[in-house]
Order: C-alpha cells, then sequence, then structure tokens
C-alpha cells in the first residue's frame, strides 16, 4: 500500500486520505474565478490548469497513475472547456464541476483499491492529520453518496435554473463546496472538524436555497433554513462545549474513553449529548426537530431541494453515526431509547401527514421524515450490521429521491409554479417515459420488491430485528404501509385519470433525461443486483475508534 505523505509544522499529512475532497476544492476556486474573470477567462483557465498538469505529472512519476492521470485530465479541462464554451459560461460551469465530481468518485475507488483495502478487500481504517480525519468506511460510503447525487443533479438542474434566470456562474462553486463539507463531515473524527465542515455546508446551502432572488417563497425558505439552522449550530456547539468540558478532548475516539471513566461528571456529560442529539436531529430532519424541512423544501428551487433531500441526509447520518457510536458507546443505555422513539415518531408522523399534502414537494419533504426514520434504525442498533445497513439505505434514498425530483423539475419547468396533484393528472398518458421513471422512483421510496428502496429496508429491518428493535421494526412497517397509500396514489393519478390539455406537456431536457435516467437505472440495478455494494456496505462497518 502506498500512502503519500509529507509533514506541515510536525504534523504528518497523508494526503490520500482526503485527495478527492482536494480536487473539489481546487476546481472550486478555480469555477469561481473563471466566473469573474470576463474575457481573461482563457487566461485564467491555462494558468489555473497547469499547475494541475505539472502536479499530475509529478504523481504520475512516483507510481501515482490514477490520481497523476485525473490531475492531468482536469487541468486540461480548464482551458479546454472554456475554448469548447466561448459564449456560454454557464457550461463551461456545469461540465467543470461535472467533471470534477466524476473525478472525485474514481478517486473515492482507488482509495479504496490502494488505501482502505490492502488485504482481500477488507478495509482498514486510517486516522489522517493527527486523528482529525477518519478515512474508513463511513467516510467511504458517504463520499459514493454525496458525489454521486451531486453528479446527477447538476444536469438535472441545468436548464431548470436557465429557466428561472438564475443559472448564475456562482451555483456551481457553491454545490462543490457544500459537497466538500459533506465529504469532511463524513471523515470528522473530532468536534472541531465536524462543527467546521458542518457549517461549510450549511452557509453554502442557505445561499443555494435563497437563489431565486424574485421569488417569495425562495427568500422565505432561505431565511427560515438560516434562522433555524443558525439556532441549531449554536446548541450542538454548545453541547459539544459541555462534552469537552466533561472529557477534556475534541477527539471522538477519546471522548468516548473519557466518558466510560468513573470521574467524568455525568450531568455535564448527558447535557452535552441531549444538546448534540437536538442539534444532529435538525441537521437530518428527525421529528420533532423537522419543522424547519417541508417549508424550505417547497420553497427552494427543485434542483437544490433534490440535492438537500439526497446528499445533505447522507452526510447527517455520516456524523449521526461516528458521534454516537464513537464517542457515545458508554452512554447507549440514554441515547438508543431516546433516538428510538425519535426514529418510531419521525416515520409515523412524516407518513401521516405526507397523506394530506397537494403540493408534491411538501409531500416529498414530509416524505423525507419518514425515511430518516428509518435510517435512525439502523443506528440504534448499534452494531456493524447498524453501520452497513445505515449507509446503504442513505445510497437507495438519494438515488430514488433525486429521480423523483428529476420529473417534479421536468413538470415545473412548464407550469412556472407549485407541482400539485392535480399536475400529475394523466402523465402516463402524455410523457408515459417521464412518469414511468417517476412512478419506479415512487416504488422504491415504498420499498416495494425489485426496487433498491426495497433492500434498504430490508438491510435496516433486519439490523433491527437482530439488535432486538422488534417493536421499532413493526412500526416501520407500519408506516410503510401508511407511505404506500400516497405514493400509490401518485402513481394512480399519472396512469388512472385523464389528462388535462390545457396544461402543458413537461419540458425534458438532455441533461434532465440523462439525470433521471441514470437514478432510474441505479433503482432497479440496486434492486435486482445488489450483491456488489452490499458487500462494500458490509465492510464499510470499519470504523476509526
Amino acid at each position: 500500500m502506498f500512502l503519500a505523505q509529507s509533514s506541515i509544522d510536525g504534523i504528518q499529512v497523508a494526503w490520500s486520505s482526503f485527495a478527492p475532497e482536494l480536487a473539489v476544492v481546487a476546481a472550486a476556486m478555480v469555477l469561481l474565478l473563471l466566473a469573474v474573470a470576463g474575457s481573461s477567462r482563457l487566461l485564467v483557465g491555462i494558468l489555473t490548469g497547469l499547475p494541475a498538469v505539472a502536479a499530475g505529472v509529478w504523481l504520475v512519476s512516483t507510481g501515482l497513475v490514477l490520481p497523476g492521470a485525473i490531475a492531468i485530465a482536469l487541468g486540461a479541462a480548464a482551458p479546454a472547456l472554456v475554448i469548447a464554451f466561448p459564449g456560454r459560461p454557464s457550461l463551461t460551469q456545469a461540465w467543470g464541476a461535472g467533471l470534477t465530481l466524476f473525478a472525485a468518485l474514481l478517486l473515492t475507488f482507488w482509495q479504496y483499491a490502494e488505501v482502505l483495502a490492502p488485504q482481500g478487500g477488507l478495509i482498514a481504517p486510517q486516522a489522517a492529520l493527527e486523528g482529525a480525519l477518519a478515512n474508513d468506511g463511513i467516510a467511504f460510503f458517504t463520499r459514493i453518496t454525496v458525489y454521486l447525487a451531486a453528479l446527477l443533479v447538476i444536469p438535472i438542474g441545468y436548464g431548470y435554473l436557465r429557466d428561472r434566470q438564475i443559472g448564475r456562474a456562482e451555483v456551481e462553486p457553491l454545490m462543490l463546496l457544500c459537497v466538500a463539507g459533506m465529504a469532511f463531515l463524513g471523515s470528522a473524527n473530532d468536534l472541531i472538524t465536524l462543527f467546521v465542515s458542518l457549517e461549510v455546508l450549511s452557509m453554502a446551502l442557505y445561499v443555494l436555497t435563497g437563489l431565486a432572488r424574485r421569488d417569495r417563497r425562495s427568500q422565505e425558505s432561505s431565511l427560515k433554513y438560516f434562522v433555524l439552522g443558525s439556532v441549531a449550530s449554536a446548541i450542538l456547539l454548545y453541547g459539544m462545549a459541555l462534552l469537552y468540558t466533561a472529557t477534556g478532548s475534541v477527539e471522538l475516539g477519546a471522548i468516548g474513553a473519557g466518558l466510560g471513566l468513573v470521574t467524568t461528571p455525568r450531568v455535564v456529560a448527558v447535557l452535552g449529548l441531549a444538546l448534540v442529539t437536538v442539534g444532529v436531529g435538525f441537521k437530518v430532519a428527525l421529528a420533532p426537530f423537522h419543522l424547519w424541512t417541508p417549508d424550505v423544501y417547497q420553497g427552494a428551487p427543485t434542483n437544490v431541494t433534490a440535492f438537500m433531500a439526497a446528499a445533505v441526509k447522507a452526510a447527517g447520518f455520516a456524523a449521526l453515526l461516528r458521534l454516537y457510536i464513537v464517542a457515545f458507546p458508554n452512554l447507549e443505555a440514554l441515547w438508543v431509547p431516546v433516538l428510538s422513539v425519535l426514529a418510531a415518531l419521525s416515520m409515523l408522523y412524516g407518513a401521516w401527514v405526507a397523506i394530506v399534502q397537494h403540493d408534491v414537494k411538501r409531500m416529498l419533504a414530509y416524505s423525507s421524515v419518514t425515511h430518516a426514520g428509518y435510517a435512525t434504525i439502523g443506528v440504534v442498533s448499534n452494531s456493524d450490521a447498524g453501520v452497513s445497513s445505515t449507509l446503504w439505505y442513505l445510497l437507495t434514498y438519494a438515488v430514488a429521491t433525486l429521480g423523483a425530483f428529476g420529473c417534479v423539475v421536468a413538470i415545473e419547468r412548464v407550469r412556472r409554479g407549485e407541482v400539485t396533484l392535480v399536475d400529475l393528472r394523466g402523465l402516463g398518458r402524455t410523457s408515459p417515459m417521464l412518469a414511468g421513471i417517476f412512478t419506479l422512483c415512487l416504488l422504491s421510496l415504498a420499498g416495494v420488491p425489485a426496487t433498491a428502496g426495497f433492500i434498504g429496508k430490508l438491510v435496516v429491518f433486519q439490523a433491527g430485528v437482530a439488535a432486538g428493535h422488534t417493536w421499532l421494526v413493526v412500526v416501520g412497517v407500519v408506516s410503510s404501509v401508511i407511505a404506500a397509500f400516497f405514493y400509490l396514489r401518485l402513481a394512480g393519478m399519472m396512469f388512472l385519470e385523464d389528462a388535462d390539455e390545457r396544461r402543458g406537456l413537461p419540458l425534458v431536457t438532455t441533461g434532465l433525461s440523462a439525470g433521471v435516467s441514470v437514478a432510474a437505472t441505479l433503482v432497479l440495478f440496486l434492486g435486482i443486483q445488489p450483491q456488489l455494494l452490499l458487500q462494500l456496505a458490509d465492510h464499510a462497518a470499519a470504523v476509526v475508534r
């Protein structure tokens, strides 16, 4: 195994441990420079691309062929995209961000092959930056979900942003910075790194949520998200401060060891645990900390909503897993019952309230609350199977959600407003392919067999039963039955009712078609042939402790 290292002020830095994030952050900076360069865009592309090409040549010469080839390709892409789209800077930004995210996915699998899996495919977790980052199974699977979600969102939302005249040049750099924050959150191994990563992704999301400056709903959702998110961050930070006070450390492993000592002030530790639970519960939209979700999901641009629903939830649960499994194992008797109740409340409340919604985005928002409850079953299982099942579930939920929201984007581009149940009538007759993909994604969210969602629920429920939480699994099954009603109602309206001729056909462009098609393909593939990624999820239970 080769692990490139260097020393900065005595700190050993394993650069390969966060190579994907380095590419994403560097690309975000380059795209920002291109956005403000004006007529000097080609010069900026050449000047920023040359160092990347030089670094790539050096990496290849040292034996790191794939990372070097990726650096060369990304460096050459900067001026090449400017030349290819001279009068279309928005296309330069979109293609640049897409290529970067694809490169980050390649680097993630290179990490698995060369860094994390030196022997027989079993992940060998490693710490980086003096323990601040954990390069392990949680980080690996979070990268896959986050990078894939962002890669699909870019083509799905490109035409939509241009239609609404909000496709500004800063969108892709903000999304890349948000993605980098999510990836670092998935690998954060101390409280400082965790909080900084969380704020990086949150700040970018606040701006992305309010992209539609002329839309009152977008501005309202951005303000609500900012205010409530700031309060949740403050609560989380105060909880972290109490944990540091109780244990004298910010490293998650040291906190876990400290909480097991009899000399640790238990009242302070329990209060810190409670505040951290509230703060993280807000980020993953667990009831009753979900109140921001329906308004923000409804008001934000739909492509941003899709990104939030798929990627933010994955990053938030990565932090949740790492906190409770690494830092709070000695307080299991306290947090397992609490999270179990929150999971049950989320599953039942989200499914029940979604039934009475008429706006499709609000319905999917309450659906996301329900799915947060399902994923929490794996967390409270507090086992290797629970970790792997939660990570797998988040991936299956992400691809189905992206496909569903992509279809909503196509309808909204014609409606120029809210997409309600009425707008779905007869869609199966006017746009059968789009309606078929939408239905497939809804069936996956409902957990119907032969879809990714079925396998996701199956492994989570199995982990819950194995850990003795049978009652919680029963609640999950009841919630799934309730949720199936409104998912099937949407499908029924598309195929069983007559279309309104006064409503235009959904606008499906090449990018949107490619994005939702890939999402639908993954829904089927992960439902029919899940063995490969399920094996990777099983290996992902290896965590830096």
